[in-house]
């Protein structure tokens, strides 16, 4: 009977349980290739080819009952820079600077996009 129980509780708890995967993508939508440095992990370097994206941070928050999380960038900064070597003047970490989506009903997936085009350099 204890082992009923805890089972019970067990499924009762799992089906309740709400996650919510948030992503961070590079949309490059510009005509030349975009490369992405985040020094809060020094070695990463994304280079994303024009009409392409690339998925630059996830992360899972679990039970919680928000719709969805911020999407602006909150690390200490990330730098995008054209092959040309400008730097991309459309501010990463203003939250109007980025689109997103939220999809499913338990494991809900956000996915929010910072599109890069010719003049945000």
């Amino acid at each position: 009977m204890r082992l009923f129980v805890l089972i019970f509780f067990t499924v009762v708890f799992v089906s309740c349980r709400k996650s919510l995967r948030h992503e961070r993508w590079i949309s490059n939508q510009s005509s030349d290739t975009v490369l992405v440095y985040n020094p809060d992990f020094e070695d990463t370097v994304f280079v994303i080819s024009p009409s392409l994206k690339a998925m630059i941070y996830s992360y899972e928050v679990l039970d919680k009952k928000q719709e969805s999380e911020s999407c602006g960038w909150m690390g200490d900064t990330l730098i995008i820079v054209n092959a040309k070597d400008s730097v991309c003047e459309k501010s990463p970490s203003l939250e109007d600077s980025w689109t997103y989506t939220v999809s499913g009903e338990k494991e809900r997936t956000q996915v929010c996009t910072f599109t890069i085009w010719d003049d945000s350099f």
